[in-house]
């Protein structure tokens, strides 16, 4: 009977388990890209809401290149103020966890990465350091940022018994460590291949919360996608520094060209609608309108080259503003926040090759006088149909004209029109009496 009883309290004990946690769910949440307002708004609020779902846990799957510090320090703080663990992912192979994603892997509760990534690259930059005059002045500048950008990562690391020193080794150096280096160096704390085997690794890992520990149960338990709604799709879609570059120079460009020749429409549309997606930007992003303001400089400088004599000092002077302006187009010291030079590069020989190719056409076309019709008769050169003196005929570009002449004219003899009166042209033999064949 003993038996029995034990036996049926066992099965008891068995079935009010899985009643208990029958109904345990996670949230899954995703940072894929560039770390922006708009992705820190959907993570931050996300966090917020499986706390209030009572969902187990959070696991962020990430693979991002970095992006802007005041994002970051939201994403962060969210993941230090939640209630359940945050369990952050570094997922597909491939996938990096650079600059700013490195220091929200840190602060995680449990951080993971799965084969084929890597994680650092922490180092803040500074725009002006190579352009400065004032070196002593920018390298106290830059000193100040990179011990507050040490002093933060150490906090985290030291909050998550993480690898300090492989920490601020990342943040001085830049260094970055694969998926398996990072482990062995007590960076992260797991190595998982998909989320399936990330589940069965964190199963009855304890997670301290503030000041109490939490068990995760991960066997049965249900899945919640958290996913960004329309609006945050769009508005992270356009959010990305490299997006907004490109906005604000075909909106500049489509514009200005629309002023210079109006009436053609399509250029205006174009830049008229990447000045409003530009626009819908700037609500999110951190722009610095020196920044812009240089490359609107720049890009003037180069219209003018092509009206004025320059001898290439303007478009010098154009390139200097245009590389400095889109540098601090950006106000975020880390790598991931800030324009690569490749890509600001390809758009200054793109808009050198479309200023000096096609808008020199245009102005070409605007100042040549016309070449047919009564108004473009002066100064054209034809030959006389037949022999007159006074008034006969002439032909040009394939036309009759009724023309006057004041000496004699024999016919094939070359003529140019040198007034015009009425349907009348007034014209003159060429000098040397250079005759054109007639046809």
């Amino acid at each position: 009977m003993k038996i029995r009883s034990l036996i049926i309290a066992l099965l008891g004990v068995v079935l009010l388990t899985q009643f208990v946690f029958a109904d345990e769910k996670y949230a899954l949440i995703e940072l894929n890209g560039s770390v922006n307002p708009v992705v820190a708004d959907y993570i931050v609020n996300s966090i917020k809401k499986a706390n209030q779902d009572n969902m187990q846990f959070v696991v962020m799957v990430m693979d991002t290149p970095g992006g802007l510090l005041n994002a970051m320090r939201d994403i962060i703080k969210a993941i230090l103020d939640s209630q359940i663990p945050v369990i952050v992912y570094t997922y597909p192979k491939g996938a990096q966890a650079a600059s700013a994603g490195g220091f929200i892997m840190i602060s995680a509760h449990i951080a993971a990465m799965s084969p084929g990534t890597e994680i650092g690259a922490m180092h803040p930059v500074s725009p002006f350091l190579n352009f400065s005059q004032d070196q002593k002045s920018d390298g106290i500048m830059e000193k100040k940022v990179l011990n507050d950008t040490v002093a933060y990562a150490r906090s985290l690391a030291q909050l998550r018994n993480r690898n300090i020193a492989w920490v601020e080794k990342a943040v001085r150096e830049a260094i970055s460590s694969t998926n398996n280096e990072a482990l062995r160096l007590g960076v992260i704390d797991i190595v998982a291949n998909d989320i399936d085997d990330l589940l069965k690794k964190i199963d009855n890992k304890s997670v301290k919360i503030k000041d109490k520990f939490i068990r995760l149960h991960t066997h049965n338990i249900q899945q919640v996608q958290y996913t960004m709604n329309w609006k945050e799709r769009v508005l992270n879609y356009f959010a990305d520094p490299q997006m907004v570059f490109f906005l604000f120079i075909i909106a500049v460009v489509g514009i200005g060209f629309e002023l210079k020749n109006p009436g053609m429409i399509v250029p205006g549309a174009i830049g008229a609608v990447a000045f409003f997606l530009f626009l819908l930007a700037v609500k999110v992003l951190p722009i610095n309108f020196a920044g812009l303001t240089l490359i609107i400089l720049a890009i003037v400088l180069f219209i003018l080259e092509l009206k004025f004599t320059s001898y290439g000092l303007l478009t010098l002077g154009g390139i200097i503003s245009f590389i400095l302006g889109s540098m601090i187009l950006f106000d975020s010291p880390l790598p991931g926040g800030q324009i690569p030079l490749t890509s600001v590069f390809t758009v200054l020989i793109v808009l050198l090759l479309f200023i000096f190719i096609v808008v020199r056409a245009v102005i070409k076309v605007h100042t040549k006088k016309a070449v047919t019709g009564i108004e473009g008769m002066l100064g054209e050169k034809g030959y006389a149909t037949l022999d007159f003196t006074g008034r006969g005929a002439v032909q040009i570009h394939g036309e009759l004209w009724n023309a006057y002449c004041d000496v004699p004219v024999k016919k094939g003899d070359e003529i140019i029109v040198k007034r015009v009166d009425g349907l009348t042209l007034y014209v003159e033999k060429v000098s040397g009496e250079q005759r054109i064949r007639s046809q």
